[in-house]
Parts: structure tokens; C-alpha cells; sequence
């Protein structure tokens, strides 16, 4: 094991000024969303950014204890010596425990954090200067055509996120055609005054890294196979040949001590909730990215967003704009005369929510009534809610994204502020962009108040009223209805031997949707009553809802089937007749839907002597 050690580096003032830590820390502004979200936004954005032509670019979130021989190299190697500035005994504290806790984000299958090391060396021809627009430079503009970045002012999210404002990089990259492996340290603390080497006392804006020491006494990242070995020792992940990208180490992640469940789902939700787009099916190939997410070396699954709600209503907008649907909208302003971007909205009915997404500080709301926008990078920026539908088991979703023509998507990529998370027309300068912007949020926002607004029928006074539509026809092709006595509230009736009170249906209501090796299955629930004098028939009704009608039998139509109806989890049978016996109380019925029709259920309580 080599005994090699980094250097520290802090940086001093110059005679002509700086840029204090502290102020770098402020950059970022108020972000509107939780700091972990901002954290996983900027990283997978950059990933994003850096991503090789042929795509398919893999992001890894590894939350882990380094074991005793990572935190001694890291502690007695990496960060021997340790800066001067206020806080600095968060680090101390951190490499003196015996469970240090780290998160590493590393990228694979991107350029990786490439060029020159020093800002103040101007790259050959072409090259990227990626390295020192990461650790060096502050607010370097974005050097990716149409790319996610902007001013680079999101990485100090990465150092907000280390209760020691400390990360340690590990790249796997190319300089002057070159391959190469660079290890280096950084922190991002507060300014303070210290006596230098010859004892005259200096400011120091805050700023440190650790790494190789030249003459000057500015440090440079470890390279080549030094550099590699030492990765080895702290545990990142091996990188083989060719393998390019970046791994970021953010020492004591501000997760909650002891509670790594909830650090791993709060990511997990991040990555859904912003980098959708870039996860279905029909992403583009050289736009696809990858996730995975490992608590220690177990890792935790990610679910598709097909497959996931609100999400999969999202991905039908999505993929009805990649396909030209003719229900997608053209959103154009008049001065200056541009084509926006495309809106596209999707509806449904209320899929089930997964248990472990419920928490009280998930994005993923109950019921979705919102448009997420975007750059034609294809990142979310934000959702803009609209109303939501009356009736509560109906949700809707819409994506706009704006025009890839350069003036425009410059005039978005300008409204965004350093965490990416809005779109603000005021903080442009040119009144032409700042109009783009202004006009297409005013029409987003017009469309999303105006989705769920009712069709109306007349009233007995004359007037106007709420519509008394049954939910099929409201919302049409493609969703799950429910029975034919509309959106009002369930009240039973009686079945063909008159309707009495002491044997009775209630007309089934949609519970939820639910994805069977079969396909898709809608979930109804219908209470049966009975005094018990009799045996019971319950005969169901599956049919399909097509532009306002139904079919509820055609020989050239796959048509619903009912395949099992159950009472407290006990099945009781499949099929359109179910002898129910004296059997009452609550029963859930499952039909499996063809294609993407609605479909709507109706029931009937006969007395099994009087069934056909």
C-alpha cells in the first residue's frame, strides 16, 4: 500500500478580491425543492450533459459506512491536514467515527470531468474544460449545446449536502487525447484569517482542496495509477478500461442518523419525479439514462414509470407528443412571432398509490391535476398545478416542452434560476425572450385551469348546472369507467325478481387499476345485502365504453372479462354468473380490460331458482 498523502491547498485572498465560500453557498439561492432533490437534480443533470454520444448513460446512488481501512486512508492520507476555517471541526468529528456514512453518486458512460486542471490554462483547440468548471471556476456558463446546465451554480448543492461541506472526486477521463484517472478532495467552507507560512496573517475565503502540491503551492489532482489505487482504497467503484465518468463522494450526507430507509426512498423519489422523461420506453436510445440506487451493496429497486402512478398518466402525454397524437396543443406567441413548444394531456382515473411513496413529504400527490415543463433537454423544471376534477377518483396530467429553435430554448434556459427548478421571465434581460417565456406559462397555466371544467346541462330553473355525465363520457377512450349510474353517489337497487329491499346489488364502484401477467385490471367493489332466505345469483355486466356508448357483445371485439370476484380474499368464482348462495357483505370484482377501452360494470342479485 503506498503511503502517499495529499496536500492542502486553501485558498487565499488575492490582492484584487474574491469570491468568500460563503458567498458561493448563497449562489444557489432559495431552491423551491428539498435540498436532496436539488442534489440529485444537479448530479444526474451533469451526467446528463456529459453523457457520450451513444447514450445509455448510468447514474449509481450509493449510500454506505466506509469500514475502518477507507476511513483511515481517507482521514490519514486524503485529508491529513485540515483547513483552518470555522466548521472545520464537522470534519474532525466525521473522520473520527466509527461509522462514517458517505453517499457517492458516479456516473458511467460519460466524458467525465475532462481538460485542463487549472482555470487559469486556456485548453487545446476544442478540448472541454469540464474539470475547472467543476472544482474551480464559479458560474461558468454551460458549454452543452441545448444541454440541462446552465451557469453552474447547482454544484454547491453537492457541498450543502456534507454536514462537513466536504466531497472527495474520483474521474476517469481524457486531457490532450489523453487517458487519464484523477482523485482529488474539496470543501467549500467559510472565510477566516490565519497567519500564512512566514507568520503574516492572511484571508482566506473558505475554499479548499486536497490533492498533489507544485511549486506554487496549488494543488492538482492525483493521476494516472497512484490515483486508481488510492480510489480502490476508499471504495469507489472499479473503473475498466474505457470506462469514463465521475464519482462524487459527499462526506456525512445530512440524512437523519439511523434512518438510511427514508435517505434511499427520498432519492429514489427524486429520480423518478424530475428524470421520468429519460426512463420510458419510448426515450430515444441516445437519451436514455439509467438509474440504480444501493443502500451499502444491496441494491434497491426502481420502478418503471409506465408502471408507476401519477407517473404513468405523464408518460402517455410524453409519448403522445413523441408520436404526434392530434390531441397535442401548439402553444405560439404573436410578438415576437415563435413557435413555443407542444402541450399534450393525458387523463384517468385514480391509479393506486405504492405504500412506500405515501410518506408526508413525497412529491407524488394523491391525485394528480398538474402539466410538467420542460426544455427539450427533457428534464423536468417544474409542474404547474391546475384543477383538479370534482369527482375524486378522476386525475389528469399534461407535459409541455418547449421548442428546440435556439432562440427559444435559449430564452427558457435564461428563466431558469441556478437550482433549475422554475421558469422566471422577469430575471431575463431581453424583452423578447423574457415575452416567450411569459406568454407560453400564461397558456400553460390557462390550459391546466381549464382541463377538469364540466360539461354543463340545463337545469330545472333554466340555468346552467354541473353535468350528470357517467365518467366514461366524460373522459372517453382509454380510461376505466365505472357503473351507469354516473359520478353521484352509490345507492342500491334491486335485482330481476323485483328489487326488494332484503336482496340487493349496489351498483359496483372503481376502486383501482392493478397490472396482471394477463394486463391491465380494473378493481370494482359491490356490496351485496340478504336476510338469508334464499340463495343468491349475482349476474355481472362487463362492457366497453366507446364514444359515449357501450358494447357489451361483438364477435369482432375483445371484449372485458370478469376473472375473479372475491368476499373478505375468499374467491368466489369467475365469470358473468356467480353463485353467491347466502354469502353478503362487500365482494371486489376483477376484470381484465382489452387494449386501452374503458369499461364500465353493471350488477344484478337474482334468486338462483329464477336464473336463465
Amino acid at each position: 500500500m503506498s503511503e502517499l498523502r495529499f496536500s492542502l491547498h486553501s485558498e487565499a485572498y488575492s490582492a484584487s478580491g474574491n469570491l468568500a465560500a460563503d458567498g458561493y453557498r448563497k449562489l444557489l439561492g432559495a431552491p423551491s425543492i428539498d435540498l436532496i432533490q436539488t442534489v440529485v437534480r444537479e448530479a444526474v443533470q451533469n451526467s446528463c450533459d456529459a453523457s457520450l454520444e451513444d447514450g445509455n448513460a448510468e447514474v449509481h446512488f450509493r449510500l454506505r459506512t466506509l469500514d475502518h481501512a477507507q476511513r483511515d486512508c481517507l482521514r490519514d492520507r486524503v485529508l491529513a491536514q485540515r483547513p483552518g476555517d470555522a466548521g472545520a471541526e464537522d470534519l474532525a468529528t466525521f473522520l473520527s467515527s466509527d461509522t462514517p456514512r458517505v453517499l457517492e453518486i458516479c456516473d458511467f458512460g460519460t466524458g467525465g470531468l475532462a481538460g485542463p486542471t487549472r482555470a487559469d490554462l486556456a485548453p487545446d483547440g476544442h478540448e472541454p474544460t469540464d474539470f475547472v468548471d467543476f472544482l474551480r471556476n464559479i458560474g461558468s456558463r454551460r458549454n452543452t449545446h441545448h444541454g440541462g446546465g446552465t451557469y453552474g451554480y447547482g454544484k454547491t448543492s453537492l457541498y450543502l449536502a456534507s454536514q462537513c461541506s466536504t466531497i472527495v472526486i474520483d474521474t476517469k477521463t481524457v486531457c490532450r487525447g489523453e487517458g487519464v484517472r484523477r482523485l482529488i478532495g474539496a470543501r467549500l467552507g467559510s472565510a477566516y484569517d490565519a497567519p500564512d507560512s512566514i507568520g503574516l496573517l492572511r484571508r482566506y475565503t473558505g475554499r479548499h482542496w486536497w490533492g498533489m502540491a507544485g511549486e506554487d503551492g496549488i494543488v492538482d489532482p492525483l493521476e494516472g495509477e497512484e490515483a486508481e489505487a488510492m480510489a480502490a482504497e476508499l471504495g469507489f467503484p472499479e473503473r475498466l478500461a474505457g470506462d469514463r465518468g465521475t464519482s462524487i463522494m459527499i462526506l456525512d450526507p445530512i440524512f437523519d442518523a439511523g434512518n438510511d430507509a427514508q435517505a434511499i426512498s427520498m432519492i429514489r423519489e427524486s429520480l423518478l419525479w424530475f428524470f421520468w422523461p429519460r426512463l420510458i420506453e419510448t426515450t430515444p436510445a441516445h437519451r436514455r439514462m439509467h438509474f440504480r440506487i444501493f443502500h451499502g451493496n444491496n441494491e434497491q429497486q426502481i420502478p418503471r414509470p409506465e408502471d408507476f402512478p401519477p407517473l404513468d398518466l405523464f408518460a402517455r402525454a410524453m409519448n403522445g407528443l413523441r408520436h404526434g397524437d392530434p390531441d397535442v396543443q401548439e402553444i405560439r406567441s404573436k410578438s415576437p412571432r415563435r413557435h413555443l413548444g407542444r402541450l399534450n394531456i393525458a387523463k384517468g382515473l385514480v391509479g393506486a398509490r405504492r405504500e412506500e411513496f405515501a410518506g408526508p413529504d413525497s412529491p407524488f400527490m394523491k391525485r394528480s391535476a398538474s402539466i410538467a415543463v420542460m426544455r427539450p433537454v427533457e428534464l423536468v423544471v417544474s409542474y404547474r398545478g391546475g384543477d383538479a376534477y370534482l369527482d375524486e377518483r378522476i386525475e389528469w396530467a399534461g407535459v409541455f416542452v418547449a421548442s428546440d429553435e435556439d432562440e427559444v430554448e435559449a430564452a427558457f434556459a435564461k428563466a431558469e434560476p441556478p437550482a433549475h427548478d422554475d421558469w422566471q421571465p422577469g430575471s431575463i434581460t431581453d424583452k423578447a425572450q423574457a415575452s416567450m417565456v411569459r406568454v407560453a406559462l400564461r397558456e400553460i397555466d390557462s390550459i391546466a385551469h381549464g382541463v377538469a371544467g364540466p360539461a354543463t346541462i340545463p337545469s330545472s330553473s333554466g340555468g346552467r348546472g354541473p353535468s350528470l355525465a357517467p365518467v366514461a363520457g366524460l373522459l372517453g377512450r382509454g380510461l376505466v369507467g365505472q357503473g351507469r349510474d354516473g359520478a353521484g353517489p352509490r345507492t342500491p337497487r334491486g335485482g330481476g325478481t323485483g328489487g326488494r329491499r332484503s336482496h340487493r346489488v349496489s351498483a359496483p364502484s372503481f376502486l383501482r387499476l392493478e397490472q396482471s401477467a394477463g394486463g391491465v385490471v380494473a378493481i370494482f367493489e359491490a356490496t351485496v345485502t340478504s336476510d338469508g332466505s334464499r340463495s343468491n345469483l349475482l349476474k355481472l355486466l362487463p362492457s366497453l365504453v366507446v364514444d359515449g356508448g357501450t358494447i357489451a357483445d361483438d364477435s369482432e371485439v375483445d371484449l372485458p372479462t370478469v376473472i375473479a370476484v372475491r368476499r373478505a380474499g375468499e374467491p368466489l368464482g369467475s365469470g358473468t354468473n356467480i353463485d353467491l348462495g347466502t354469502t353478503e357483505g362487500p365482494l371486489e370484482i376483477d376484470v381484465l380490460i382489452p387494449g386501452e377501452y374503458a369499461v364500465q360494470l353493471d350488477a344484478r342479485l337474482e334468486a338462483a331458482g329464477d336464473a336463465a
